[in-house]
């Protein structure tokens, strides 16, 4: 099964970093999802994660916590996945860049803000984030 990993970067503000996702993407195109990835065979998860926030926007988690493996919820429109949602706290490399053409844009939200979004692609992101922060 295809496996992904996810960062969602949170700053100290309580804002998070999203990426808006580009619409040729087969698996939630034109939503707003954590940064990340595949899973590369043979590959780490952890490994995984740093290599492709890196490749998306320059940044290298540092302090990081696994907050949620999850299969994907629509397997015959996206595919079947396992995904795996991290909660970024601390990372290298400056300001947030869009590194790649995976995404038409990034920004930080507000958890308020990214409860407004129509196009979030899963609510448990805002979960994971409010879990992360009552630890």
């Amino acid at each position: 099964m295809l496996e992904t990993v996810s960062a969602l970067f949170l700053r100290a503000d309580g804002r998070v970093l999203l990426g808006l996702r580009a619409s040729w993407k087969r698996a939630w195109a034109d939503h707003w999802d954590a940064i990340g990835g595949r899973v590369e065979a043979g590959e780490e998860l952890e490994a995984a994660l740093i290599r492709e926030c890196r490749e998306e926007v320059g940044l290298t988690p540092l302090t990081y916590r696994l907050m949620l493996s999850a299969e994907e919820r629509f397997p015959e429109r996206n595919g079947a996945a396992l995904h795996h949602i991290y909660v970024a706290s601390a990372w290298d490399g400056g300001e947030a860049q869009n590194l790649s053409d995976e995404h038409v844009r990034i920004g930080w939200f507000s958890l308020d803000e990214m409860a407004a979004l129509p196009n979030l692609t899963v609510p448990d992101l805002i979960a994971v984030v409010r879990e992360y922060a009552a630890a």
